[in-house]
C-alpha cells in the first residue's frame, strides 16, 4: 500500500503543471490593483487573454513595487514573468525577452495648459528637457525605479536639476501635484497623466509635450526568468503572440487608456509592429519541406 501511494505521489507530480507567478506592480494604468477601476489597467488585461491561452501552466500574481520586481530578477528567482518591461542590454543579462507585447506613447512632459507653453524650452519638436530641469525657477517630478531615455538618465543626478522623486500613487496622484501647484510639470507618460486626473475630484486641464531626442512611441515586453519555468514560458508566449497582435481583441485592450490623438500617433508604429507579427506567423519554405517529412 505505501509502494503504491507513493507511485500515485510520483505519478501526480509527474504530470502537475509548472507554476508561473507574474510580478505585478501598482502602475496605473497599465496594472490597477485597487479602485474602481481594478483589473481593467493595459496589461490587465492583456495578461488576461495570455494566461487563458497558456493552460499548461498554473498561473498566480504577486504584487510588488518597482525596486522588488528589478530586485527579483536580479536575484534570479526562478519562475517568474513581468509584463511591459522596456528593452535595455543591462536587463537582458538577468532575464529573457518576448517578441514585442505592445506599444504606447513614450514619454512626455505634462503640465498645466498654458502654464509652460511660452516657456524656451518648448521647440516646435518637443520639450528640450535639459533646458527645462535646469531651470531653477521650476520644479519638475519624476517617478524613480525605471528605465529612462538616455536623454533624460543624466539630468536625475545632475546636482543642478529641478526634477524630484516622486513615487506616484492613487494617493502621490501626478496630475494632483500639478493642480495643486506643488510642481510645474511632471515627467510621465500621457495615459498615466490622464488616468490620474480621472481620480482627481475636479479634473485639471493639461497639456502634454514630447520630450526632444527621445522616442514618440514605447515598445514594452515580456520578460521572463533564465530558469527552465522561465524559458518555456518565454517558448509559449512567443508562439501566441504573433497571432494576438492580429485581433482585434487585443488592440482593443492595448489602447483602453489612449485618447484618439494618441492613437493617431501611435498608427505608424502599430501597424508596423502587425506586420513584423504577421511575417512570423508566415510559414518558412524550411518549414513546408520538414512537415513533407
Amino acid at each position: 500500500m505505501l509502494l503504491r501511494c507513493l507511485l500515485l505521489l510520483l505519478a501526480g507530480n509527474a504530470y502537475a503543471k509548472p507554476q508561473l507567478t507574474w510580478l505585478q506592480t501598482d502602475w496605473p494604468p497599465h496594472q490597477i490593483v485597487s479602485g474602481p477601476f481594478q483589473g481593467q489597467g493595459t496589461f490587465d488585461l492583456l495578461l488576461q487573454q495570455l494566461s487563458t491561452a497558456m493552460p499548461q501552466f498554473e498561473h498566480q500574481t504577486r504584487l510588488v513595487n518597482l525596486a522588488r520586481l528589478e530586485q527579483a530578477f536580479l536575484q534570479q528567482e526562478p519562475a517568474l514573468c513581468a509584463l511591459g518591461t522596456l528593452y535595455s542590454e543591462q536587463r537582458a543579462q538577468n532575464r529573457l525577452f518576448s517578441v514585442p507585447l505592445a506599444v504606447g506613447p513614450a514619454l512626455a512632459v505634462g503640465y498645466i495648459t498654458g502654464k509652460l507653453t511660452a516657456h524656451p524650452a518648448m521647440q516646435d519638436n518637443g520639450a528640450d528637457i535639459h533646458k527645462l530641469a535646469l531651470d531653477r525657477t521650476l520644479t519638475g517630478a519624476y517617478q524613480p525605479n525605471r528605465l529612462y531615455p538616455e536623454i533624460i538618465e543624466p539630468l536625475l543626478r545632475h546636482p543642478d536639476s529641478n526634477l524630484t522623486s516622486h513615487a506616484f500613487t492613487s494617493e502621490v496622484n501626478a496630475a494632483g501635484l500639478l493642480a495643486g501647484n506643488r510642481v510645474d510639470y511632471v515627467v510621465e507618460y500621457p495615459e498615466r497623466m490622464q488616468y490620474y486626473n480621472l481620480l482627481l475630484p475636479q479634473a485639471a486641464t493639461l497639456e502634454h509635450r514630447a520630450i526632444a531626442g527621445a522616442n514618440v512611441a514605447s515598445v514594452s515586453y515580456i520578460t521572463c526568468s533564465t530558469d527552465e519555468v522561465g524559458q518555456a514560458a518565454i517558448t509559449a508566449v512567443n508562439q501566441l503572440l504573433p497571432a494576438l497582435w492580429q485581433q482585434a481583441e487585443y488592440i482593443q485592450a492595448m489602447q483602453r487608456w489612449l485618447d484618439d490623438s494618441a492613437r493617431r500617433r501611435l498608427s505608424t508604429d502599430l501597424e508596423q509592429l502587425q506586420q513584423q507579427a504577421l511575417m512570423q506567423l508566415k510559414p518558412r519554405p524550411d518549414d513546408a519541406v520538414d512537415a513533407g517529412h
